[in-house]
């Protein structure tokens, strides 16, 4: 994807325009995410609405969310129109929130299990899942979030420990405790530093009331 963008990116408008229109068809929705705005954006008006949105809907919802938010408002509207309605929901709640704050930044694919759940429930759920193929889950992830019934983070499991630990064993007790949520508002400044700060590969963010999002 980065190769790609990065040809894109250097080639003449005109010569731009024929890459595109020659690989229109196998476009890969991720090198939109990867292109530099300006190019973005001419890339998105010779796509037009209907295949631009077609590969938004492929995307992860925080790749998804960089594509669209820089887009004039007319154009931004006229992709979000296209895009399914479930995937449109989500993209335009990541709008509502502040630029460059962890709602934007965030990615809306999770996996979230209850307390209660054993590592064999956690397991089975995913494969479930997966075999649904419905997006449910991240495509790259590394930790699994406990979560309470009232949907509030209670702490975290990485995924190699669910899959080296016997079914029966509940996820409570194999979860690291003393997770570090992020507000929706906190400033991509200050979720950088709590990443490096405390050498995270994923956090979790949550809204006003404490929950999950």
């Amino acid at each position: 994807h980065a190769d790609l963008a990065d040809l894109i990116e250097m080639l003449a408008p005109e010569y731009r325009k024929l890459l595109i229109e020659i690989i229109r068809a196998e476009f890969d929705p991720e090198t939109l995410a990867t292109l530099e705005e300006h190019v973005r954006e001419e890339v998105i008006e010779q796509l037009g609405a209907a295949d631009v949105a077609a590969a938004i809907s492929e995307l992860d919802t925080d790749d998804a969310v960089e594509v669209v938010e820089h887009l004039d408002d007319s154009v931004q509207q006229e992709v979000l129109d296209a895009v399914p309605a479930e995937d449109r929901a989500l993209l335009e709640e990541g709008l509502t929130y502040p630029e460059d704050s962890a709602g934007r930044l965030m990615q809306r694919e999770l996996v979230a299990v209850p307390s209660y759940w054993t590592v064999g429930e956690t397991i089975d759920f995913m494969r479930a899942a997966a075999e649904r193929d419905e997006d449910e889950l991240p495509e790259e992830f590394y930790d699994i979030f406990v979560v309470d019934p009232r949907h509030e983070p209670l702490g975290r499991v990485s995924l190699s420990r669910v899959l080296r630990t016997k079914r029966p064993v509940k996820v409570s007790d194999l979860m690291a405790p003393g997770i570090r949520p992020v507000p929706v508002t906190m400033d991509q400044e200050e979720v950088a530093f709590l990443f490096r700060q405390y050498d995270l590969a994923s956090a979790p963010v949550v809204s006003e009331d404490g929950r999950l999002v």
